[in-house]
């Protein structure tokens, strides 16, 4: 595979990030008319002859799955059955209604689009998986959280639509691409429910504790948790997970009533989760990976190095003498982060305690780095181009790792899209209805054969 081929991919890096300082266009207000990551695959085919499949991601609020299974949808007795089975074709009419101020969304954004069109092509060959995605987006955020320096420190700044705007800080958050995948076994709700992701798809690992939701848990119950706290595995937050991981329910969706240790192992050896590949424009695409993970109790990362860092504080700076300085002023910041990239042992190097900055300049809070292990195991390449995202993604079939599914021609696999456009986190990204991904078989999603 091309990415252990480091005598061509250092290189490659390093010329990426310097044609992508010097053609940067705004990313704040005025959109780049290109914007490119590193490539380091070539698929064995063509797209164009690629059946394309497009599907509608709407906005879904904080439509989590207590709602669903409440009195208060008109559909929870229903739900066995699937959401398709009353909502398919009703994607516009959801987003169009959850992105407006009520009951499922009480801190709306202002102008945010309910919904938009995903055009998805899929193939496969001896060896990998490949996608590719196509959605509209008119200013692109291939940027993150960054380090402000304030004349005496760095300090935090940025951040996701609406928090940031509303502290008067222009947003900065990247786009991101989410695919959730089963296999064939479909990984129940809950214990005992009827219900499998393959029939009510990303609904069953949203849950109302989660940050940003109705329910969200605050940090000081967090803490002294003995499995999420500061004696156990320190998370922080609430994010994606699985009900078979819980003793219980409730209506905050059971966040503290976490099954022992032996529990959630079996569940985990028996492939009772749910795999999670996430594209990110400006944590993972300049070093050509997307982030690997899986959700379970916990929306968890594969095993190894991810493509990404985020230090406590801040640990590096541009090298100066490839990028031409060694931060991006406040003022210039739409002309310069647009592309430019710290990455690890090419545009980064450590920040120097004698450097002098002046108010106002910038550095990301993310390190991006080449990754390791199954956290490793997914290429990618996106492009921002007419006015559209482009990514690409391959996986092998099998990458023989125990956090990973398996993906077998002849198979079909439940399968659903997330996109996070204009600057936006956690709940508030697009999703789809629950789809099928048919490998040489019919499914929503049909992946074809290429290659010999």
């Amino acid at each position: 595979m091309m990415k252990n081929n480091s005598s061509w991919m250092g290189p490659a890096i390093v010329v990426f990030a310097i044609a992508a300082i010097v053609g940067s266009c705004a990313v704040l207000g005025v959109a780049p008319s290109e914007i490119s990551g590193q490539r380091l695959f070539s698929f064995p085919g063509d797209w164009e002859k690629i059946p394309a499949k497009t599907v509608t991601v709407f906005y879904p609020g904080q439509t989590s799955w207590q709602y669903l299974t409440s009195a208060a949808h008109p559909g929870a007795q229903a739900i066995d059955a699937g959401c398709a089975t009353c909502h398919a074709g009703q994607e516009k009419a959801l987003g169009a209604k959850s992105v407006q101020a009520g009951p499922r969304e009480t801190d709306p954004i202002d102008g945010k689009p309910p919904s938009l069109d995903l055009t998805v092509r899929a193939a496969y060959d001896a060896e990998f998986v490949y996608f590719q995605f196509r959605w509209p987006t008119k200013v692109p955020h291939p940027v993150h959280t960054l380090w402000r320096y304030d004349g005496k420190q760095w300090v935090a700044w940025g951040g996701p639509k609406p928090d940031a705007s509303k502290k008067g800080i222009p947003p900065s958050y990247e786009d991101r691409l989410a695919i959730l995948l089963d296999d064939p076994n479909n990984v129940t709700a809950y214990d005992g429910s009827g219900a499998t992701f393959s029939q009510v798809g990303c609904w069953m690992t949203c849950h109302s504790s989660m940050r940003a939701m109705p329910k969200d848990v605050p940090r000081k119950a967090i803490d002294p948790h003995p499995y999420w706290g500061e004696k156990g595995r320190r998370v922080g937050d609430i994010r994606k997970y699985l009900l078979i991981t819980r003793t219980a329910q409730d209506d905050s969706g059971a966040w503290d009533k976490v099954k022992p240790a032996e529990e959630l192992n079996k569940l985990k050896s028996a492939g009772k989760y749910l795999d999670l590949w996430q594209w990110r424009a400006a944590r993972s695409n300049a070093v050509g990976y997307a982030s690997d993970d899986w959700v379970l109790e916990y929306r968890n990362g594969d095993a190894g190095r991810s493509p990404f860092f985020n230090p406590p504080k801040p640990q590096f700076m541009y090298d100066e003498k490839l990028t031409g300085f060694r931060a991006i002023p406040e003022s210039d910041l739409a002309t310069h982060m647009g592309k430019a990239a710290l990455i690890e042992k090419k545009t980064a190097v450590a920040l120097d305690p004698n450097a002098k900055f002046a108010v106002g300049d910038l550095l990301p809070q993310y390190l991006q780095r080449e990754p390791e292990g199954s956290a490793g195991d997914i290429q990618a390449y996106g492009r921002y181009v007419d006015g559209h995202w482009v990514v690409e993604l391959r996986r092998k079939l099998n990458t023989g790792n125990a956090d990973d599914k398996v993906l077998r021609p002849g198979t079909a696999y439940p399968i659903g899209f997330g996109i996070f456009d204009d600057a936006v986190s956690n709940r508030r990204h697009y999703v789809t209805l629950p789809m099928t991904l048919g490998l040489g078989v019919k499914g929503d999603i049909t992946a074809v054969k290429v290659g010999p």
